[in-house]
């Protein structure tokens, strides 16, 4: 069986992420926290033994280098949701059975998360990685696939009962993980608390 853990994200560019938290802290010590976030998921995602591929929203413009030997491509032009459907579109038409897309900001993510959604997803179609904000943490489909992003409100505390709501309109069953957490804002930073190189740089020096 085929497997493969697709991370969505960013090149940590000061101002070009985490631009919520950016307005507390300031861009550059978000850029860090954000780098430091993205490094985390692609070390708990490769200890998986899964292929990791990772897919920027951009190509890399800065100085900033990935971990060596990691698989990246860009994502497809269009909102969150058509970025999505074609990343599992692609991976499914290259021989994929079983695909994960995580987000790349979420301190709590551990290998055992990664494990857990490719084992519920022998059972089920779809698994969803519950975020504390309304969102998702991570999606999980079985090939050939479904479409359960047309028509959901992104960067919304509705979009994961709008995705819920979706998958019900086509009678489709799915198995739901633990939900987490992940840093959009200052009050968010609590959760950085496991990660203690984070904490150090979560805050602007004085």
């Amino acid at each position: 069986m085929s497997r493969c853990i697709i991370i969505f994200g960013r090149e940590p560019i000061p101002g070009r992420v985490k631009t919520r938290l950016a307005r507390d802290i300031g861009a550059e010590a978000a850029a860090r926290i954000y780098s430091r976030l993205l490094l985390h998921t692609i070390e708990e995602a490769r200890s998986s033994g899964i292929p990791v591929l990772l897919s920027l929203a951009e190509e890399i413009q800065g100085s900033w280098s990935p971990p060596e030997g990691l698989e990246i491509e860009v994502q497809a032009e269009g909102n969150l949701g058509r970025r999505m459907r074609e990343a599992f579109r692609s991976r499914f038409e290259e021989g994929a059975d079983q695909v994960l897309l995580v987000g790349s900001d979420c301190p709590g993510l551990n290998r055992s998360h990664l494990l857990k959604a490719f084992e519920q997803l022998h059972r089920f179609p779809v698994v969803l990685g519950p975020a504390s904000d309304g969102g998702y943490w991570a999606i999980g489909q079985s090939g050939p696939g479904v479409d359960c992003f047309t028509g959901v409100p992104w960067s919304s505390p509705e979009t994961l009962k709008a995705t819920r709501a979706s998958l019900r309109s086509q009678q489709l069953d799915w198995s739901e993980l633990e939900m987490l957490g992940d840093i959009d804002t200052i009050g968010d930073l609590d959760l950085l608390e496991g990660l203690g190189d984070l904490m150090a740089i979560s805050r602007p020096s004085e």
